[in-house]
């Protein structure tokens, strides 16, 4: 029954409007901005020219951060909340939900649909930076000749020496930013849960569901780096390199972590609300 169910909203995922604009207008973003950051190395000597994984959107150095940062801020979360997590409240509104119901358990549905809706998020999110990164490894070199020759990048002066996950940086810093990528898709998903659990709630409406969390996440980091407390703004957790100090992964974590859980409780508690 639920792989039944879970097959089903899948393939609504596959063929939604919604879903297939945002990815859309995601991926020319980030070619249009792949595009303004290289221009910028036309016809630059080779040896002189960063590596592709410097190049790479969320790898922020002081040359071309502004790019990274512009996308980071405003298009984690938006695009996130719009692919699939307001289909709950669209089937309530058109009457889908008892037909569907009437033939499946609701708790199968729900499930399937929560499912359907993580995933939505971590793809419009993981996709768009994995193109990214691999426009830049066709368009600069693997490494730079100051890398093959030295260990040492082409613009040590941009160059943060503060890495998380240092470790996989050493192995591979290819695997880093793909450690990131599925980091900021996980984060995609977490995102689009928590906008699903608010279409549970009554009169809410479609734009409330979209647009919340995404004014939560411009509140929280503006309000802690107002505060002094930058090392706990979700944004600065989302890029491999930054200047922030006291950043620790843990509490990244457990913030995912609480965050999904409270979407979780919300979810099953207005669904029993529902039925009463």
């Amino acid at each position: 029954m639920l792989f039944n169910v879970l097959k089903t909203e899948f393939a609504k995922l596959l063929k939604r409007r919604e879903f297939n604009i945002v990815l859309t207008i995601e991926v020319v973003l980030i070619s249009i901005l792949f595009i303004l950051t290289s221009i910028t190395y036309y016809k630059g000597y080779t040896s002189e020219l960063p590596s592709a994984y410097q190049m790479w959107i969320g790898y922020r150095n002081g040359n071309f951060s502004f790019v990274g940062d512009i996308y980071y801020l405003f298009f984690l979360t938006l695009p996130a909340s719009i692919a699939f997590a307001d289909t709950y409240l669209e089937d309530k509104k058109g009457r889908v939900l008892n037909f569907v119901v009437a033939r499946c358990n609701k708790s199968s549905y729900i499930l399937s649909k929560g499912i359907v809706t993580f995933f939505s998020g971590f793809i419009v999110i993981f996709l768009p930076l994995l193109l990214n990164q691999l426009l830049c490894m066709v368009a600069f070199p693997l490494y730079t000749v100051s890398e093959v020759n030295g260990g040492n990048p082409a613009y040590d002066r941009y160059y943060l020496t503060r890495l998380y996950f240092q470790g996989l940086h050493t192995i591979s810093p290819y695997l880093h930013n793909l450690w990131f990528m599925f980091l900021d898709g996980v984060f995609g998903g977490v995102v689009a849960i928590f906008s699903y659990a608010i279409s549970f709630f009554r009169k809410v409406n479609r734009y409330t569901v979209v647009v919340l969390p995404t004014v939560f996440y411009f509140t929280q980091n503006f309000v802690l780096a107002l505060l002094g407390k930058a090392n706990y703004c979700l944004t600065y957790y989302l890029y491999p390199t930054t200047g922030v100090k006291g950043l620790d992964y843990m509490v990244f974590m457990c913030m995912m972590a609480v965050l999904l859980m409270t979407s979780i409780f919300m979810i099953i508690l207005n669904a029993r609300r529902e039925e009463i």
